[in-house]
C-alpha cells in the first residue's frame, strides 16, 4: 500500500530513512527519477541512506507504472518519492486511475533558476506553481510537510491565486 507520495529533490535522506520510515512501519522505499536511475553510483548512494531492513527500488519513470500497479494492491507500506513536480505529476496521473483520494507531500525543492523562495527548504520555478494549480483542480491535495511532527501546511497558503 502506498502511504506517502512525497516530492524531495535530495530524494532518500535521513528525514526520510529515519523519521518517515517509522512513521509510516514502511517495508519499501520506491524512488523514481530517470537521473539515479541511470547512474549506478547514485543507487549506490541511495542504497547506503535507506535502513537496511526497508527494501530500495530506483526506477525511471518510464518504468513505473507496473511497480506502482503492484504497489498499490501491495500489503506492506511504501513511499514513493520523486525528485521535482513534472514527475509528481506523472505518478498522480497513473494513481488516479485507481484513486480519487491523492495527496502530495512536498518535502522539500532547492532552489533553482527562476524558482521564487516559499520557505527556507522550498523554492517553486513558474513551471511548478502551474503543475501544482493543475494537480489542485484535479482534486489532488499537496501539503508542505517535512518530518512527521509536523503539520500540513497546504500549498496553497503560499501561493497567490
Amino acid at each position: 500500500m502506498i502511504k506517502l507520495l512525497r516530492v524531495d529533490d535530495r530524494l532518500l535522506h535521513g528525514q526520510v530513512s529515519l523519521f518517515w520510515t517509522e512513521y509510516l512501519n514502511l517495508s519499501k522505499i520506491i524512488v523514481i527519477n530517470d537521473e539515479a536511475a541511470y547512474d549506478d553510483f547514485t543507487k549506490m548512494i541511495l542504497n547506503f541512506a535507506k535502513p537496511k531492513e526497508v527494501i530500495l527500488e530506483v526506477i525511471a519513470l518510464e518504468d513505473c507504472e507496473s511497480v506502482i500497479d503492484e504497489e498499490f494492491n501491495s500489503e506492506e507500506n511504501s513511499i514513493i518519492i520523486t525528485g521535482n513536480m513534472v514527475d509528481v505529476q506523472y505518478v498522480c496521473n497513473l494513481l488516479k486511475r485507481k484513486s480519487s483520494n491523492i495527496d502530495i507531500n512536498i518535502g522539500g525543492l532547492r532552489v533553482r533558476p527562476n524558482s521564487i523562495k516559499i520557505t527556507d527548504f522550498l523554492y517553486l520555478s513558474p513551471e511548478d506553481i502551474h503543475i501544482i494549480f493543475e494537480l489542485i483542480d484535479d482534486g489532488i491535495g499537496i501539503y508542505v510537510r517535512r518530518v512527521p511532527k509536523d503539520e500540513n501546511i497546504n500549498v496553497i497558503k503560499f501561493l497567490n491565486r
